[in-house]
C-alpha cells in the first residue's frame, strides 16, 4: 500500500486539504535582481481539496511568494496580493498554514523533488545570449539554495491580524 502525506487546515468554514505529490506543487512567477528589487522572488501554488460539511466543495490552488536576499543567505516568506493561502484566515488558521509552509521547505521530499526537476530542465536549457546565460545561472543557484534552506534562514513576515 503507497499512503501519501497529507495536511489540513480547518478554517471556520471548511478544510483545506493538501496531498503532497509533484502535481499539487508549483513554483512559477520568478524574478530577478534589478535596480528596483535587490532581491530574488518567486510564487510557490499549493493545489487544495476543499471540503465544507463533509462534501467536496472543490480545489483551489493558493499561493505564497518566496523572497530571497541578493546574498543568497536570507528567504523570507510573504503573502502574495492574489489567491494567498492567507487569505480570509484567522490567527489561528494563518498559523496552521505557516505550518503548512514550514513542512514544504523543511521536510517535504516532494517539494525538494519538484525543485530538483526544475534544476534538471534548467540545465538542458539551450541559452544564447550572455543575459540568458546570466539569468539561467542566477535561478540554478536561487533553486539550489531552496535545497539546502534551513530554519535559521527563513523569516516569516505574514500579517497576522485577526479576519473578522
Amino acid at each position: 500500500m503507497n499512503m501519501l502525506e497529507s495536511k489540513v487546515i480547518q478554517t471556520r468554514f471548511e478544510k483545506e486539504i493538501f496531498i503532497e505529490e509533484k502535481s499539487n506543487i508549483e513554483i512559477n512567477q520568478f524574478r530577478t535582481l534589478d535596480k528596483n528589487t535587490p532581491f530574488y522572488e518567486f510564487m510557490v501554488g499549493l493545489e487544495l481539496i476543499r471540503i465544507r460539511d463533509n462534501e467536496y466543495y472543490g480545489n483551489k490552488t493558493s499561493y505564497v511568494n518566496i523572497r530571497i536576499s541578493k546574498d543568497l543567505q536570507s528567504l523570507f516568506v510573504l503573502e502574495p496580493d492574489l489567491q494567498s493561502i492567507f487569505a480570509a484566515k484567522n490567527k489561528q488558521e494563518k498559523e496552521a498554514a505557516i505550518e503548512l509552509i514550514h513542512y514544504l521547505l523543511f521536510d517535504s521530499q516532494t517539494f525538494k523533488h519538484v525543485v530538483s526537476d526544475m534544476i534538471s530542465k534548467l540545465r538542458k536549457v539551450n541559452v544564447v545570449s550572455s543575459l540568458e546565460i546570466k539569468e539561467l545561472k542566477i535561478k540554478l543557484a536561487v533553486l539550489e539554495r531552496l535545497l539546502n534552506v534551513s530554519e535559521e534562514d527563513v523569516k516569516f513576515t505574514i500579517r497576522m491580524e485577526k479576519i473578522a
